[in-house]
């Protein structure tokens, strides 16, 4: 007894030192995993912290150059309708011009309407005295006022409608001064060509169709007030800017669409989250 019991107390103590050996290394162990964690941590926070505020000022940046081109390319854009709505107005007042240049004409048509013109062409190879009475009438119309040529510029500043009225009526007082010419020519037949007048003057009135097929040539001066006045109020449509202050707004609503999806495709990546939670 006297012989083991040294040993089992040094064999005691020597077990207690161990454990209480492993509890302090495991302690500073942990300690110095905290502390490398906590190091790492806090750089990678300070990574993160920089990382979000280099893509704020980025993003700030971005904003700025897009705010710049939207605010730039609605300046332009006012800068040209401007200058675009006070062509448009000069085009009205030069085709309101050409228009009524034609008046004339359009007197001279309806004098030679109630005519059967393809008789009358007939007759007048033979009949001196009706070449003289419509070389009388053509005396009412001066082609040197027709104006077509400034009326021609004015087409892409007005709206497709208005030109083609313009263009139907022009053509129906046209082909009635060609006939009067050719009345007192005297040359006895009719070059006068029906089919594209007849597609112009129904594109201008496509109601009146079934009365083209059926009547001609022979019945468009019927049709000449309905034009001139359909013409007048497709003008005033045109001064009153409605049509064109819808483009407007569709153009200005474009330009911010396309500023907005830049702007959702350079947020698309996120910002990163806060290095504090």
């Amino acid at each position: 007894m006297s012989e083991w019991f040294p040993a089992l107390t040094t064999t005691s103590l020597l077990v207690i030192a161990l454990w209480f050996g492993r509890k302090l290394i495991a302690t500073r162990l942990a300690k110095s995993v905290q502390h490398e964690f906590d190091t790492k941590l806090e750089s990678l926070r300070a990574k993160l912290k920089k990382s979000e505020e280099l893509f704020k000022a980025e993003l700030r940046t971005k904003e700025a150059e897009i705010a710049s081109l939207r605010s730039g390319a609605m300046t332009a854009m006012a800068s040209r309708q401007i200058a675009l709505d006070k062509r448009r107005l000069e085009a009205v007042d030069q085709l309101w011009s050409a228009f009524t240049a034609l008046w004339p004409a359009k007197g001279l048509t309806l004098m030679i309407a109630p005519y059967d013109f393809d008789k009358v062409i007939e007759e007048s190879a033979r009949d001196p005295k009706l070449r003289e009475a419509f070389a009388v009438m053509e005396n009412f119309n001066d082609p040197k006022k027709i104006d077509s040529v400034n009326a021609v510029r004015e087409r892409p500043f007005v709206s497709p409608m208005a030109w083609a009225i313009f263009s139907a009526y022009q053509s129906i007082v046209m082909q009635g001064v060609a006939k009067c010419m050719l009345i007192k020519s005297g040359i006895g037949k009719n070059f006068l060509g029906k089919d594209a007048i007849a597609k112009l003057v129904k594109a201008a009135l496509p109601h009146h169709e079934e009365y083209i097929n059926k009547y001609g040539d022979s019945a468009y001066h019927y049709l000449l007030d309905e034009l001139e006045e359909k013409l007048l109020d497709e003008l005033q449509k045109i001064l009153a800017g409605v049509e064109l202050d819808k483009a407007s707004v569709s153009q200005a609503a474009e330009i911010l669409k396309l500023s907005n999806e830049i702007m959702a495709s350079s947020k698309q990546s996120g910002i990163p989250p806060d290095s504090g939670q």
